[in-house]
This record gives structure tokens, sequence and C-alpha cells, in this order.
């Protein structure tokens, strides 16, 4: 089952699992292809064969949103411009409450993105409960809900619908700067605050599938107490991986006092153990705020994370070389970044409790 990650709680995805995730996509991607197929022109956002266009700035609701033993919650975006557009996703319980960070992304002219299993990586809902998506483009687009069993058959569509009148709708933010030529991704504001009831934070985005030359990951921490059990644990910053961990561009802990240490650890295609050790005596001082990169170039063969105090600007740097010379990413895959860990799951990984995680950023690179 290879590496228990402790953030996420489980070992990844089994084979049984993987051949599912291929099976929905193939039947979701059919379903966005075709959808796409019906609206080639970006202005035209008449409804055709009982799909429902909206216009950019608009915000509408998938209801129904379920997951259990015999199906999977899925949902697709169709980009209806002949550009890059900006959409946004909040994920809520049947009460209003987020299940998660809202995020945005960035799909490319007339692109469409599956989005397998969106209620995969959260915590169960109660029984019976449903889940909705909030969605909204800064330009034309549809989406669509598609729950799947185990053999990645549709079971139900569930149709968007504008949100109700009276309602804000939700903006779609610009974000940080997105760089020329990539795919961008944003989870906002301030992510995550561990606390010993909720000690892990995660954010997952919906990738684009293709090649991919280079991956850019950055967020702001500001460190709190470091863990009185064990102050020279490894307290987690970030575990950035493409649907498991696996194909890892990225991880990185601080270490308290008696070690003080940046440590970095990544592989693409390679199992825990084999990853790939960075580490650089540094001293993070409590109560600073850090901006971190974690820059994956493939195609230039450099690997760096750059770690910024923004009181002062100083910064450190610690260096390495990817493992692959290409890499692919297949439909329906994410990006899952993970902040914090459990108390005592895994020998010397410990929670960070009092520490605060904002602004988490990924560009992806043809």
């Amino acid at each position: 089952m290879g590496w228990y990650h402790a953030a996420s709680g489980n070992a990844g995805p089994s084979s049984t699992g993987d051949t599912m995730s291929r099976l929905i996509g193939r039947s979701l991607l059919l379903l966005v292809l075709a959808a796409a197929a019906r609206s080639p022109i970006a202005a035209d956002l008449r409804p055709r064969d009982g799909e429902r266009p909206f216009p950019g700035g608009s915000t509408v609701a998938l209801r129904g949103l379920a997951s259990t033993a015999a199906a999977t919650a899925n949902l697709a975006l169709v980009n209806r411009v002949a550009a890059t557009n900006r959409c946004s996703i909040a994920l809520t319980d049947g009460n209003g409450d987020r299940l998660a960070p809202a995020v945005s992304l960035t799909l490319g002219a007339l692109e469409e993105r599956p989005y397998l299993d969106v209620l995969g990586d959260l915590p169960p809902l109660d029984k019976g409960a449903e889940a909705q998506a909030s969605i909204s483009c800064s330009g034309a687009f549809s989406a669509v809900g598609v729950l799947a069993d185990a053999a990645g058959e549709t079971v139900e569509t569930l149709a968007a619908e504008p949100l109700a009148a009276g309602l804000a709708a939700m903006p779609v933010k610009a974000a940080a700067p997105c760089s020329s030529g990539a795919a961008c991704f944003d989870a906002e504001g301030l992510v995550h605050e561990p606390v010993t009831a909720k000690p892990v934070g995660r954010v997952v985005f919906p990738a684009p599938a293709g090649s991919v030359s280079r991956f850019v990951t950055s967020l702001d921490v500001t460190v709190g107490p470091w863990y009185p059990q064990e102050p020279n644990g490894k307290h987690l910053i970030y575990w950035f991986v493409v649907d498991r961990n696996f194909d890892m561009p990225g991880l990185l802990y601080f270490r308290g006092p008696s070690k003080y240490e940046a440590f970095a650890r990544h592989g693409v295609g390679l199992t825990h153990p084999q990853k790939i050790k960075v580490i650089k005596k540094w001293k993070a001082e409590v109560g600073h705020t850090y901006h971190v990169v974690n820059d994956y170039d493939i195609a230039a063969k450099r690997y760096t994370v750059t770690i910024t105090d923004l009181a002062d600007g100083k910064s450190v740097t610690l260096s390495s070389r990817p493992n692959v010379a290409a890499y692919t990413i297949k439909p329906g895959a994410k990006f899952i970044v993970d902040m914090g860990f459990p108390q005592g799951k895994v020998p010397t990984e410990v929670p960070s409790y009092g520490w605060k995680y904002s602004a988490v950023h990924i560009e992806s690179f043809r």
C-alpha cells in the first residue's frame, strides 16, 4: 500500500482505487467532451439538449453530492471561451458550512476539467448527508455533477442550478499573480490553523492532464510554538503530491530546538524510503512568517526550496535535482497539499498547534 502519510491518514490509492479512478475519469471525460463539442463558440450561451451554459460572473450550485460505498461524487467544468478562464469552487455541507477551503484555478481555452471523487479527500459526511459545490468563473462556463458506481458507470447526473435570487455570487478572485504559460491554483487567505481537533489541513485541486515541465508551489507559514513533547520533531510545512505520495514534487519540515533544520524531501515515481533528502541547518523563529517556494523544475534539472522571512527579507535555499527527466499528469488526477501532522502517528513527525498556513499557490507548466 505504500507509505502511510500521517497527515492524510491513509497509504494512498490501491490498485483497485486507481482502476476505478481511470474508469470514472473516462466516463466523466466523455461527458465533458460531449458538452464542449456542443459549445465550440464562446459567445453562444444558448442551452442545447438540456445542457445549461452560464455567463461569466455568475455562480451556480451542484447539489446532491454524496459519497458512499456504492457511489462517488464527481464534477466537471467546461470552459466555454476561447481564452483562459478563472474559476472558483467551494464545497459546503447541508448547513452551508465549508467542508474545505475554497479554491480557484485556471482553465485553458475551451478546456474541460474533471474533478474526481470531490469528497474522497475530506472527512466523511454524516450518514445520508449530501454536499453542495458552488462554482463561479470569470468567463462563460458549464458545470455538471456525476454520481458514479465502483465500475465508473454513471448512476446519476446532477445539473447545475443558478443560485437563488438574493444570494450573493461567489467572487472569482485574482489571487496571486500567475506566471506566463502556467496553469494556476490558489487557496487564499488563512487556509489552516492546527488545533487538537483538526491537526491537519488539506487543499485539493483538479489537475490538468498532460506533460509537465515544472511545478512551483508556495505558501506562507507563521511559526507557532514548537511541539513541547518533541520540539526538535518534524513540523510539517507542506506535503505536495500528485494524487498520492508516490509522485511527490516536494515536502518540507521545520525542526526546532537542538536540531534547527529546514528538511525537504522529493521524488517522483519513488516509494517514501527512496525519496531524496535535502537538509540545511537553519533556525525558524517563533512568531515569524515565512514565504516558502518549492520549485520542482524538471526541464531545468533543478529543485529548490526557498524560505524567506517576511519581516526582514532574509532567505535560505535548499537545492537538489529532480529524479525524472519528464512527467505526465493522468486525466482525473489531483494536486494535494497537506499542512500539519496528527499527534503520535509517525515517529519524529509532530503536530504544529498554533501555527498558521496561508496563501497556497501552485503553478504547473507545460
